[in-house]
């Protein structure tokens, strides 16, 4: 007497267990996406806060009173203008890390509505 599944039936469960297993990557995939996106967004802010100077802003918040009270009192001279320069510049790559941890988010988003969509689909035809 043979234990186990009659050969006739081995194909359906390899393809049951292809199906399964393509199914747990597609749901892998899009929460590593979401993920990426929102570690790079989390990224953007904590890089958004840190000081570009000593006496000048963050990208994020671009105040700096230290050096617009050092040129008021003259003891320097464009110390508050190279500080919103250094600011302005720093908050490119800011602002790419953003975006680009958004665009991550979304696109996971959308990759899981399209999947859920599509085996409605699947099951209703």
């Amino acid at each position: 007497m043979q234990v186990g599944d009659a050969p006739e039936d081995a194909p359906d469960k390899d393809n049951a267990t292809r199906h399964i297993n393509r199914e747990l990557a597609r749901r892998r995939g899009w929460m590593l996406t979401v993920a990426v996106g929102f570690a790079l967004h989390l990224l953007s802010v904590v890089v958004g806060l840190k000081p570009v100077a000593p006496s000048c802003g963050s990208p994020l918040i671009p105040h700096s009173g230290a050096a617009e009270l050092s040129d008021a009192q003259l003891v320097t001279t464009g110390l508050a203008a190279e500080c919103y320069r250094t600011i302005d510049s720093a908050a490119v790559p800011v602002w790419l890390l953003m975006g680009a941890g958004i665009a991550l988010v979304l696109a996971g988003v959308t990759v899981r509505i399209i999947g859920i969509r599509r085996s409605l689909a699947a099951l209703g035809a």
